[in-house]
């Protein structure tokens, strides 16, 4: 311990302190919340200056996915931070959230700054991003008019389309990517995406119920 503190003596006699600190990779986030971290190790000498445990203290911040941080000598101390990437926006009771690919929450967003991003909701549903993405993966040709994914009981979802209209599909991961294919298929033939019919329901396949507005009954088809 003398040792150590006898070289952070020597160092700092030397000019090896944190004067400067210089920050890359972002370009979302607000980099005074690295600032604000990184200019705590101001004017220390250099082989005192904590770096994992810095970077660990970054890494805590919503928008940062990973950081890593150097000594520059003689005074510089370099943070270059990987930054998360907006991927979907979660809708909470109380607010909007952007969040990224994994779910994790990146900071409140209002509802005319989303644009062609997909609003999720449902209890849960921050965390079934990933299974979604797979889902929509199925008919790539559908993803464009869809809007927004309701998660129920974190079992199946609820697509509502840029139409207003609403595909309930079934429980599983394989019954709703091949529900979600059925549709595809059927919208090409039939144009269903723009048309009458409110709600598709295909919880129980093979059969689909088609509710149109103003009608009692919705109407049954069987699909193959």
């Amino acid at each position: 311990a003398m040792a150590k503190a006898q070289v952070a003596v020597l160092a700092s006699d030397a000019g090896f302190e944190v004067k400067h600190v210089r920050v890359t990779g972002t370009s979302r986030m607000d980099e005074q919340q690295i600032y604000a971290r990184a200019l705590a190790q101001k004017d220390r000498p250099m082989p005192t200056v904590e770096l994992e445990a810095l970077r660990k203290e970054l890494r805590e911040l919503p928008w940062v996915k990973d950081a890593r941080v150097s000594i520059q000598l003689p005074a510089t101390l370099v943070v270059d931070i990987v930054e998360r990437q907006p991927h979907a926006v979660l809708e909470k009771p109380n607010r909007m959230m952007l969040i990224d690919a994994e779910g994790v929450e990146l900071e409140p967003i209002a509802k005319d700054k989303i644009g062609e991003k997909m609003v999720i909701s449902g209890p849960g549903s921050n965390m079934q991003v990933a299974p979604l993405e797979t889902l929509l993966a199925a008919a790539p040709a559908l993803s464009p008019q869809i809007e927004a994914a309701e998660s129920v009981g974190n079992r199946r979802w609820n697509l509502s389309f840029k139409s207003g209209q609403v595909l309930a599909l079934p429980e599983g991961a394989e019954a709703s990517a091949t529900a979600l294919v059925k549709f595809a298929r059927m919208d090409g033939q039939n144009r269903l995406i723009g048309g009458q019919v409110a709600t598709f329901d295909m919880r129980s396949p093979p059969r689909i119920y088609m509710r149109v507005p103003g009608r009692a009954d919705a109407v049954e088809m069987s699909g193959t």
